[in-house]
């Protein structure tokens, strides 16, 4: 079909292509509205935040009009399973019902690839004195005869945590760009050819931000120019962005970097010369009093800039020594890689920066330091919106109290930007009930934990078990799961024991099971069905002020007289919950409770604008009103 025939009521309203394609396909008015406003915003080159509740379908609802657009856009994603969604599934299933033809790609970040260079590196390296690796080998050679992406989501056999895949993944740190001998089967120069030719690109927001700096320096760009972008799941876009806007640089890179300039030296044969062994150890005495330093530190904080000059100003002269050698004495990839780590080193450990926080955190190969800018508005204004004029922001959880003001002003969006909440058409007041015991201390009181606990057991006999429990910190996780592990009749799953895919497999399998979680289980969680019946919530998800970031930007909008309680902690602290919820009812036959242990939702002044967030649901107070609700 020509696409100048196709409307976008035609493909989503009422007997539209869709609803002949699928014989399930359900009509709803407000994706046919959502998807008019995305069609004006593209006609006029604007700004859009659209809020669009469970159940709306807005997958749908921005693809469409950005097909019939024809534009080149770019679609950015909070998560690689929805990437993958939309690529394997929603669009195959749009452009099969409109009878068109899209030239669409799917793009990763770098280290989703395999390094070609790398590979060949490595296992030539160990395979002669490392029988087990012989196997693994034989295996990525089988997948390599056949593979045309190189991403490492085809090997299925290879684990998450795999060490291997550290040692022959794509980065841009060991590129060696023009001089590879793979060069000619690079997968990243294939991937960027593809993305040229495409339509419709689709990436998660990690590659989307990282890209948009490499454009910012002036090269080595992988997103090609692009007309519009949608933003899914744009209430993530804050706390990423942030991370890519600002600077890092960790321990465990200089270490590879004195590896990487070792091998070179090793590999021209003879006796290496004097000032690379000594540069070699500089950079590796340097790094080792570092680690020292912090080995005793929290697991994250803030940076005190001056005390660590002062107490290891020569570990950091033994590292920038060594770097200058190497960016000196070297002509490839390791020369760049020197320059960018003491760029990077410089930017971290200058004072001065304005609303800048330079801290720390600890990982297993050491150290990682951040400089992060605290508000990113103005970096969104210059970077992006100044290049791209039409961009839409969509979430189901993107407003707070019915208006878009926090995320307005968190990212820097024009005043002039249209913006549209569809609720989920879902019917929360028979679907769900939402529980508040007004009994139970406060969280700050020494009986919280103990008493959420035997609440938590007395909710799980109404449920059945069939719970995800969430928490908001890995004391209350731990404490509970603790307690009851082994005295009620439920299998329990606990966050921690294995990999957040097959904790969540093993989940849905398990009808009646239940699951203790924080984090990342927040969102992102699709459990439809009786599995999931009930969703308890230890405490509202105030972010915590000991986290570095969090403390930074509080401690600003103190030092212009704001309110960070209200302007930042409290509507961070909606969206969170709203995504909780988001995890309870996935269709319009499911049914379940919502428990939410924290008084303070309806006793303290603030809770209002919790509640005014949520769907309007049956609240109930007594353990009695859940009593039959499942089998009403």
């Amino acid at each position: 079909m020509n696409l100048t025939q196709i409307t976008i009521d035609k493909t989503l309203g009422k007997g539209g292509l869709l609803s002949r394609y699928l014989g399930d396909f359900e009509y709803r008015p407000a994706q046919v509205e959502m998807a008019h406003v995305i069609e004006r915003a593209l006609a006029l080159k604007s700004q859009v935040m659209i809020e669009a509740g469970t159940g709306v379908g807005k997958t749908m609802g921005y693809l469409v009009p950005i097909i019939i657009s024809g534009k080149k856009s770019v679609i950015s994603t909070g998560t690689k399973n929805l990437q993958e969604q939309i690529f394997f599934k929603d669009l195959p299933l749009i452009t099969g019902a409109m009878g068109v033809k899209v030239n669409s790609l799917l793009m990763k970040g770098r280290t989703n690839y395999i390094c070609l260079n790398r590979y060949h590196q490595h296992f030539d390296m160990v395979s002669f004195i490392k029988p087990e690796m012989m196997e693994k080998r034989r295996l990525i050679d089988a997948w390599l005869n056949r593979t045309e992406t190189g991403d490492r989501a085809e090997v299925s056999w290879l684990g998450d945590d795999d060490p291997v895949w550290d040692m022959i993944s794509s980065s841009s740190d060991r590129c060696k760009g023009p001089d590879c001998p793979h060069r000619d089967d690079c997968y990243i120069i294939k991937l960027r050819r593809l993305a040229a030719k495409a339509d419709i690109i689709i990436v998660n927001h990690h590659l989307f931000f990282a890209d948009l700096m490499l454009k910012a320096d002036g090269f080595g760009e992988i997103i090609p120019r692009f007309e519009a972008v949608v933003f899914d799941e744009a209430h993530k876009v804050e706390d990423i962005a942030t991370s890519y806007f600002g600077a890092s640089l960790s321990s465990g890179q200089i270490l590879d970097l004195a590896a990487d300039v070792q091998k070179e030296t090793d590999e021209e044969g003879g006796k290496p010369h004097e000032d690379a062994v000594m540069n070699i150890a500089a950079l590796r005495s340097g790094i080792a009093r570092i680690n020292t330093h912090f080995s005793t530190a929290p697991e994250k904080g803030r940076l005190n800039i001056e005390e660590i000059k002062n107490e290891e100003g020569i570990a950091l002269d033994s590292i920038i020594k060594g770097l200058k050698y190497v960016q000196k004495n070297f002509e490839n990839s390791l020369s760049t890689r020197a320059q960018e780590l003491e760029d990077n080193l410089d930017v971290i450990f200058s004072s001065g920066k304005g609303n800048w926080l330079e801290w720390y955190e600890k990982r297993k190969r050491g150290v990682t330091f951040h400089a992060s800018p605290l508000d990113i508005a103005e970096n969104m204004r210059e970077q992006l919106y100044q290049n791209v004029k039409t961009i839409i922001f969509t979430s189901a959880t993107l407003s707070t109290g019915g208006t878009f003001d926090y995320i307005r002003s968190r990212l820097g969006i024009s005043e002039n930007a249209n913006e549209a909440i569809y609720p989920s058409h879902f019917n929360f007041m028979e679907q769900v009930r939402f529980y508040i015991p007004l009994d139970l201390p406060l969280p700050v009181s020494d009986g919280f934990v103990p008493a959420i606990t035997e609440r938590i057991t007395e909710i799980l006999k109404l449920s059945h078990g069939r719970a995800l429990i969430l928490f908001t910190s890995y004391h209350n996780l731990n404490s509970v799961y603790n307690s009851l592990k082994g005295t009620i009749p439920y299998r329990i799953f606990k966050q921690g024991e294995a990999p957040k895919g097959i904790l969540l497999e093993d989940f849905k399998r398990n009808t009646g099971s239940v699951l203790m979680a924080t984090g990342s289980f927040w969102e992102g969680v699709d459990v439809p069905g009786e599995t999931l019946s009930c969703l308890i919530i230890d405490k509202l998800p105030f972010d915590s002020p000991g986290d570095p970031i969090v403390g930074a930007r509080i401690d600003m909008i103190n030092s212009r007289d704001g309110n960070p309680f209200m302007e930042y902690q409290v509507p961070s602290a909606i969206i969170s919950l709203k995504q909780g919820l988001g995890r309870l009812i996935r269709k319009s036959t499911d049914r379940g409770i919502l428990a939410v242990l924290d008084k303070r939702i309806v006793k303290s002044s603030y809770g209002r604008f919790f509640i005014k967030s949520l769907p309007e649901m049956k609240t109930v107070n007594d353990l009695k009103d859940l009593e039959g609700f499942f089998n009403t």
